[in-house]
C-alpha cells in the first residue's frame, strides 16, 4: 500500500466486504479504535483499525443493501444503528454485534443516510428516505415522534443533526436544497438553502468559530458549498470539488479542516475551512469511487477511513500541510520511471508527456529537486544508476535526444546527445562495469551504448536488424555487464555493453510476435529475463534463463501494459501491469504472490527496488506499495 494507508481486511486477504462500501462510521472498543463498515453484500462489519483484522463475525440480518449507519447509547451500552434498502432501521449492540430489539419498520424507500439526536430528553434517529421524506423515531421505543418532514423534491442523501439556538435541529439534503427541522416541533427553521444547481447527496455541520456553524454541502453536479447554518446564506464555496460523494471534518493542528471525496478525483481533499484553500491530499488506493469517509484517531495519529463502490476499506494518516493551491504532480500523463538513490534515500524518477521529468522521495513523497525541463517532447524513456557515487538519470523523448542529469544537484551533467535522429524507445542503465553505461534504443533502428562518465559513445551503433527494439533491461552474465534486447520475432538477444557487440546468444525459433517489454533479475546467481510480447493469443509474461536462451516458465496474465523485476530479501519477484491492475509473481515458483490491485486510470508505468518499493504510475499520479518477504 501506499505509505501511510493500510487496508481493512489486510492486502492480500479476501475476508472482506464482497460489493460496494457506503457507510462508515468510528468509535472505540476497549481502548482500541473500530470502524464500521456497511454495504451491499448486506452486512455490517467491525475493523480493528490499527491491525485492519475484522473484529468478531458480520452482522447480517438487512435483506438489502446497507446504506448508512450511525452511533448512540442505548440503556447505557453504545450501539450501532443500521438502516438500507431493506426499508428498514436496525439495532445492534456495538460489543458483541447482537441485534437489539426488533427493526425499525420504516413504510417508506430505502434509508439513504441516519444521524442521532436528542429530542425531549431522548435519543431520537433521523433518517433520511428515498422517497423525499425524512423520518425521526425514538430509539428506545421503537415509536415515531411526529409525522414524516416533507418538503424535499428528490431523495434525502444526507442527514446531519447539531443544537441551534438551544434546540436540536436535522440539517438534511435532498433534491437541490438543504432544509433545516426543528426536532421538537418538526418545523422548518428558515428558508430553504438554494444554490446548488444538482442533487444534495453529501453534507456535514461544523463550527467554524465560536457559535457560527456552517453547512458543507455538495453533490452531483455541483459547487461543494459552505453556508451559515442560522442564516442559510453562502460563506464560500471549494471550487475543485463539483461532484460531492462524502464529506466530513476534523480538528488537525488546531486547524477546523474539511476531507472531501469528489467522484472525478482519485484522492481524498483536505482544505481549511478558515482560509478556504486546499491544505492536503490523501490517496487511499481505492479502485473506484470513494462513497464514505470518517476520521479516527489510531496509537496517536489521526487518520482518515474511506470505502468505495469496489469493496475496499482504506485507513489512511491525515496529513495537512501550509494551505497550498495546485497539488505537485505531472500535468500529462506519466509515460515512464526508474529508481535510484540521492544521498542515500531511495527515488523515483517520472517522466511524462508534459516534458518534464521529476524526482521524488519515496519515504517522505516530496520532490528532490525541481522539474527538469529542458526536454522539447513527451519524454518516452527513463533510465538511473550512480556513477561514482552520484545519482544520475538518462532521458530519452520523442525529440530524439538523450539527456543526462545530476540528480544530487538537479542539473543537466552535459549537453544532450543527438545521435538519435528519431523518438527513442528504450533505455536502460548498468554501473556493475567500469565505467559505468546507459545503452539506448531509437525509431532510428539504432542501438547505442554511452560512457556515463564522458557521454562519449562506445562502439558502433547496432542496426537493429531493420526492425525496431521496444524494450531492453540489462544484467550481468559471467561478471560482465550485459543487455538483454527484445526482438522482433518474440525472445531476446545478448548484447555486449563494453563493446556494444552482439554475443552470438538470443533465443532460437519464433517465439511470438515483437517484445514490447522486458525486464531482468537474478535467480540463484543465474540471470532472467521476462518478456512480453504484442500477440493478444499469447498473453502469458515468458520468464527466460540468459545463460541458456531457454524459456523456464511463464507467468499468466492479461495484456501488460508495464513491467519490473527485483529481488527483494532473496526473493525474485516480477511486478507487471495490466491496464488499471498491478500484481506480482514469485520468479521461483512463477504463481502470483498478490492480489491484483486497481487503480483509477491506466498504469502506464511500474518499477520495482531491492528495498521492496514498487512504484506505480497511472495518469499523472505516482502510488508507492511496498512488498515484504510475507506479502
Amino acid at each position: 500500500m501506499p505509505k501511510g494507508v493500510t487496508s481493512c481486511p489486510p492486502l492480500g486477504s479476501t475476508d472482506g466486504h464482497t460489493n460496494w462500501v457506503a457507510s462508515v462510521t468510528t468509535t472505540v472498543i476497549d481502548g482500541r479504535a473500530v470502524a464500521i463498515t456497511g454495504g451491499g453484500d448486506r452486512t455490517v462489519r467491525v475493523w480493528d483499525l490499527a491491525t485492519g483484522e475484522q473484529v468478531g463475525s458480520s452482522w447480517t440480518g438487512h435483506t438489502n443493501a446497507v446504506r448508512a449507519l450511525a452511533m448512540s447509547v442505548l440503556d447505557g451500552r453504545p450501539v450501532v444503528i443500521s438502516g438500507g434498502d431493506d426499508n428498514t432501521v436496525r439495532v445492534w449492540e456495538l460489543t458483541s454485534g447482537k441485534p437489539v430489539g426488533d427493526p425499525f419498520d420504516l413504510q417508506a424507500d430505502s434509508v439513504e443516510a441516519l444521524a442521532i439526536a436528542e429530542r425531549h430528553g431522548r435519543p431520537v434517529v433521523v433518517a433520511g428516505c428515498y422517497d423525499t421524506t425524512v423520518r425521526v423515531w425514538d430509539l428506545e421505543t421503537r415509536q415515531e415522534v411526529m409525522a414524516p418532514l416533507r418538503g424535499h423534491t428528490g431523495p434525502v442523501y444526507a442527514v446531519a443533526t447539531t443544537v441551534l439556538d438551544g434546540r436540536w435541529v436535522a440539517v438534511t439534503g435532498g433534491g437541490p436544497v438543504v432544509r433545516v427541522w426543528d426536532l421538537d416541533t418538526g418545523d422548518p427553521v428558515g428558508s430553504p438553502f438554494t444554490g446548488h444547481t444538482g442533487y444534495v447527496s453529501a453534507l456535514a455541520v461544523a463550527e467554524l468559530t465560536a457559535g457560527h456553524q456552517v453547512v458543507i454541502s455538495g453533490g452531483y453536479q455541483t459547487t461543494t458549498r459552505l453556508s451559515d447554518l442560522a442564516t442559510g446564506l453562502p460563506v464560500s464555496d471549494l471550487p475543485r470539488s463539483e461532484n460531492l460523494e462524502a464529506v466530513t471534518t476534523t480538528v488537525m493542528h488546531g486547524r477546523l479542516v474539511a476531507i472531501i471525496c469528489d467522484s472525478n478525483e482519485p484522492t481524498i481533499q483536505v482544505w481549511d475551512l478558515k482560509t478556504f484553500k486546499p491544505t492536503g491530499e490523501l490517496f487511499p488506493q481505492h479502485p473506484r469511487t470513494v462513497h464514505a469517509v470518517a476520521t479516527a484517531v489510531v496509537d496517536g495519529r489521526q487518520v482518515v477511513v474511506s470505502s468505495c463502490d469496489g469493496g475496499s476499506v482504506r485507513v489512511s494518516d491525515l496529513v495537512v500541510s501550509e494551505p497550498a493551491g495546485k497539488p505537485v504532480r505531472h500535468d500529462a500523463a506519466i509515460t515512464a520511471v526508474a529508481t535510484t538513490s540521492v544521498a542515500g534515500r531511495p527515488v523515483a524518477v517520472t517522466g511524462g508527456d508534459d516534458e518534464t521529468v521529476r524526482v521524488w522521495d519515496l519515504d517522505t513523497g516530496d520532490q528532490v529537486c525541481r522539474p527538469l525541463t529542458d526536454t522539447t517532447g513527451s519524454v518516452t524513456a527513463v533510465a538511473a544508476t550512480q556513477v561514482d557515487d552520484r545519482a544520475v538519470a538518462i532521458i530519452g523523448g520523442k525529440d530524439g535526444n538523450v539527456h543526462f542529469w545530476d540528480l544530487t544537484l538537479g542539473k543537466a551533467a552535459r549537453p544532450p546527445l543527438t545521435a538519435h535522429h528519431l523518438p527513442i524507445t528504450a533505455i536502460a542503465a548498468d554501473n556493475t562495469g567500469d565505467p559505468p553505461r546507459a545503452i539506448t534504443a531509437g525509431d532510428d533502428k539504432t542501438i547505442r551504448v554511452w560512457d556515463l562518465r564522458t557521454g562519449e559513445e562506445t562502439g558502433n551503433p547496432r542496426k537493429s536488424d531493420h526492425r525496431w527494439v521496444h524494450d531492453l533491461a540489462t544484467t550481468t552474465l559471467d561478471d560482465q555487464p550485459i543487455a538483454l534486447l527484445g526482438r522482433w520475432g518474440g525472445g531476446f538477444r545478448v548484447r555486449d555493453l563494453a563493446s556494444n557487440r552482439d554475443t552470438g546468444l538470443q533465443t532460437t525459433g519464433n517465439n511470438g510476435k515483437p517484445v514490447r517489454l522486458v525486464a531482468a533479475t537474478v535467480v540463484d546467481g543465474r540471470p532472467i529475463a521476462i518478456t512480453t510480447n504484442d500477440d493478444w493469443r499469447d498473453r502469458p509474461m515468458k520468464v527466460w534463463d540468459v545463460i541458456t536462451a531457454q524459456q523456464i516458465g511463464q507467468l499468466p496474465t492479461g495484456a501488460v501494459s508495464a513491467l519490473a523485476a527485483t529481488t527483494v530479501d532473496g526473493h525474485p519477484i516480477a511486478v507487471a501491469a495490466s491496464h488499471r491492475t498491478v500484481a506480482a509473481w514469485s520468479l521461483t515458483t512463477f504463481s502470483k504472490i498478490s492480489p491484483g490491485i486497481e487503480f483509477p486510470d491506466l498504469v502506464n508505468a511500474v518499477a520495482a527496488t531491492p528495498q521492496g518499493h514498487i512504484i506505480v504510475c497511472f495518469d499523472r499520479d505516482i502510488a508507492v506499495l511496498t512488498a515484504t518477504r510475507s506479502s
